[in-house]
């Protein structure tokens, strides 16, 4: 006779297969999908995904399990809408609303598309879930790769800032900045000044505005002097920027 507390023998053996099946393609959707956004360094990596993915099979399994075992005409399709209203909320999380600029709206929208991956597989339709898995990784991969072709190659810059000496927050506040606009920060320089100052080099594109909408919030870090933006070495003189002098 079966414990109450747990599944018996026969019924466990019967979901078992399915339900390692299942859970096992949604954690290979969730980690092929996871993969791609850890190799770009953003918020929703690898494991995130995907537990995101392996969550909403299980909540569709639990669904299609708790019909079966009432033996009842319950709508499982509901545990389907709470877990994409639900998956909301954590893809708000990653969406940052500076002063300039928001961003994180595609690591927010990727983490609502693994979630309805992982339902596709927990429903019982592995091969439609490793298409879309696919149809995902080749839109943020390879309409990533080609759309510099669309909207222009990008034309790089950089833009000098010098902070007061003795004043490590600048630095701080530039790098957390580069990162939360996505601004490749290897290509930071630092050169410390003879009277003690710090100047830094951050590299940006001049030529789109979303990419540059970093530098009104540069302005305002704490300790900076000095702010001066560059342009290609091919502009004329007479376009040069002129340098923006900062109260200290």
């Amino acid at each position: 006779m079966a414990s109450p507390l747990l599944e018996g023998y026969t019924l466990l053996w019967t979901v078992l297969p399915p339900f390692l099946f299942r859970s096992g393609i949604a954690v290979v959707c969730g980690g092929i999908i996871g993969a791609e956004r850890e190799r770009k360094g953003k918020p929703a990596g690898f494991r995130t995904n995907i537990l995101i993915c392996l969550g909403a099979a299980l909540f569709m399994q639990i669904g299609e399990l708790l019909q079966a075992r009432l033996d009842t005409s319950a709508d499982v399709s509901r545990i389907a809408a709470q877990v994409a209203s639900g998956v909301g909320f954590l893809g708000a999380g990653t969406i940052l609303h500076s002063r300039t600029a928001i961003t994180g709206l595609t690591s927010a929208a990727t983490i609502w598309v693994v979630a309805s991956v992982g339902m596709l597989a927990g429903a019982g339709y592995p091969t439609l879930a490793l298409i879309a898995t696919a149809l995902v990784v080749l839109t943020l991969w390879v309409l990533g790769a080609i759309e510099p072709r669309l909207i222009g190659a990008c034309e790089h810059t950089t833009c000098e800032l010098v902070f007061a000496a003795g004043n490590p927050q600048g630095l701080l506040a530039t790098l957390a900045l580069m990162t939360e606009h996505e601004v490749d920060a290897s290509a930071l320089r630092l050169e410390r000044l003879q009277d003690g100052r710090t100047r830094v080099s951050v590299p940006y594109c001049k030529r789109h505005a979303a990419h540059r909408r970093f530098l009104p919030d540069l302005m305002r870090a704490p300790g900076l002097v000095d702010l001066q933006l560059e342009i290609p070495l091919a502009a004329s003189a007479e376009s040069r920027e002129r340098p923006y002098r900062i109260a200290s």
